[in-house]
């Protein structure tokens, strides 16, 4: 699957759609392999940890924070293991999002920017 390609375009609508009903509902946490399944049940084959989960985690939070005031909504998947974001995420956050400070401030600061920008009350 490639960036810009029809395919890649239906993965990254479907894939905004889960992330947003789930950042609407305060369904948070979900895990890598979690989206992956969740994507896979809707017809998009997007192994967990691949370049292609990378590149469309970052694009959906291009697309819903155009202006980078919005939460990034690949913060709220997170590594199994670990219970937290990829350094994927980190990376996006620092070199595209202009995020400041260690991991655990970015993630923290990005949890609650979900909280503000996407949950129902």
């Amino acid at each position: 699957m490639r960036r810009g390609t029809s395919e890649y375009e239906a993965a990254q609508e479907a894939m905004a759609e889960i992330l947003l009903e789930r950042a609407r509902n305060g369904d948070w946490p979900i895990q890598y392999g979690q989206l992956s399944k969740l994507l896979e049940d809707e017809g998009h084959t997007v192994p967990a940890h691949s370049v292609e989960m990378d590149h469309l985690l970052a694009d959906v939070s291009h697309q819903e924070s155009p202006d980078r005031e919005k939460a990034m909504l690949s913060a709220m998947v997170v590594l199994k293991e670990k219970g937290e974001p990829g350094a994927g995420f980190y990376r996006l956050a620092r070199e595209e999002f202009g995020r400041k400070g260690d991991n655990v401030t970015i993630w923290g600061e990005e949890m609650k920017l979900l909280a503000r920008d996407f949950r129902q009350s």
